[in-house]
């Protein structure tokens, strides 16, 4: 569900990029869809009760 999210979201940028390039110009599309996307990027980290496993924790979780 969260990747379905990812690309309805990410269409919409494109499409809003769109939009506002054809009626602000292209320096305003770029700077709008460069902010979406670090803001979508903000969103999209783990959240605090989550634990990201580094190489050689990931190899012995798999190995077992």
């Amino acid at each position: 569900m969260k990747q379905f999210n990812h690309k309805i979201f990410i269409a919409a940028v494109v499409v809003g990029g769109l939009f506002i390039g054809a009626v602000k110009g292209q320096g305003a599309r770029n700077s709008w869809v460069k902010k979406m996307k670090t803001r979508d990027e903000r969103k999209m980290k783990p959240g605090t009760n989550e634990v990201i496993l580094d190489d050689y924790e990931i190899a012995s979780f798999h190995n077992n």
